[in-house]
């Protein structure tokens, strides 16, 4: 009986850099994922992260885009396991990303990753509409 030394791995990423919103790397692309899911060592997700592999919603940015949060594409996390070809990809639990978007991102590029759509929102946006409409009111009472 052998000491699972697994468990004392500690992580590079995704680092928490404020709630719910992580800092990563690009790992590589991968066919095993599904166009509208990426992909983080299951371990490292687990130690380092909230996420909830296969269920929470997460963006991804790049340092120099400028696109409006509510814009960007949307991707179900999955926990990558080792018996997984794309495993090698994701060892310090880097985002791996599905092959049908190859290129749009540089392997080893920092990501920040964002979930909290996931855990703030949770789909309803009706908070964000009046907030927003109160926001429109406001400047024009003001004008």
């Amino acid at each position: 009986m052998g000491i699972d030394y697994r468990i004392w791995t500690m992580y590079r990423y995704p680092v928490e850099v404020i709630a719910d919103t992580y800092l990563s790397r690009v790992g590589g692309y991968s066919y095993e994922l599904d166009r509208n899911e990426i992909g983080i060592n299951a371990r490292a997700l687990e130690m380092n992260t909230s996420i909830i592999a296969n269920e929470t919603l997460a963006t991804l940015k790049r340092f120099e885009e400028i696109r409006p949060y509510f814009l960007r594409r949307k991707f179900v996390v999955v926990g990558i396991e080792e018996n997984m070809d794309c495993y090698e990809m994701t060892p310090n639990g880097e985002v791996v990303l599905p092959e049908e978007i190859e290129g749009s991102m540089e392997v080893g590029e920092s990501v920040i990753v964002n979930t909290v759509e996931a855990f703030r929102i949770d789909g309803d946006y009706s908070k964000v509409v009046r907030a927003i409409k109160w926001r429109l009111d406001s400047q024009i009472t003001r004008n």
